[in-house]
């Protein structure tokens, strides 16, 4: 009978968890003031990839119906500028609770 089970095997190392790379600061003069995003589905994957900040579908369609967003209407689309996502975002942050540090 072979002892097919029976063996001790050396541990195998557990790897760290990966972390995602560290994405460079977006400085803002360099981001496009024109329309040139269209639709909700290019301006979430702009978000996500580029400004590194999760965000769904439902939540852009949110704010372009509550006019959070400046949105550019052009042959019957809606496009959006890169700058006006970046502020947006920004103006979602919440002040922290608490006194100076």
């Amino acid at each position: 009978m072979s002892q097919q089970y029976g063996h001790a095997h050396a541990a195998r190392p557990i790897a760290p968890p990966q972390r995602a790379a560290r994405r460079a600061p977006i400085n803002s003069e360099e981001l496009n003031e024109l329309p040139t995003i269209k639709g909700r589905d290019e301006a979430v994957a702009f978000v996500k990839d580029r400004l590194g900040v999760p965000m769904t579908p439902t939540r852009m369609r949110a704010a372009i119906e509550r006019r959070e967003l400046p949105v550019f209407k052009i042959s019957g689309a809606n496009y959006l500028t890169e700058k006006d996502l970046y502020l947006w975002i920004l103006s979602l942050a919440t002040p922290s609770k608490g006194g100076a540090a």
